[in-house]
């Protein structure tokens, strides 16, 4: 099952609608119908707050048997992209993928810290 049928089925499970699911993660409801439609996938960060907000773990949403392959097929001077999703990440990259979130979310927290020092001057 794609990442995105996961999202839909655990959405739906919720009761929660694509809008509702959208404005909880400030993203727009055409972004949760194209990851859901698998015609785009969510970075490391969104996808966090997806399975935050669907009450999930996030490897629940990238264990599967699929890796993204991208195909390519030249024809004069363009290049067109078919995108065919296979779920299954090697456990270092879905290591890789949680550890560079928590330095995003550090990093993030460290900003806000700062801000707020800048602010009391």
């Amino acid at each position: 099952m794609s990442i995105g049928s996961k999202v839909k089925k655990y959405r739906e499970g919720k009761g929660l609608s694509q809008r509702t699911l959208a404005e909880s993660i400030d993203v727009s409801q055409s972004i949760i119908s194209s990851i859901e439609s698998d015609k785009s996938i969510p970075n490391s960060v969104m996808l966090n707050k997806i399975a935050e907000k669907l009450g999930v773990d996030i490897n629940e949403l990238l264990a599967d048997e699929n890796i993204i392959q991208n195909n390519y097929d030249k024809a004069i001077g363009n290049i067109h992209s078919q995108v065919t999703i296979n779920n299954h990440f090697p456990e270092n990259i879905l290591e890789t993928l949680l550890s560079n979130q928590d330095k995003i979310t550090m990093l993030l927290e460290m900003q806000n810290r700062l801000v707020e020092r800048l602010l009391e001057k």
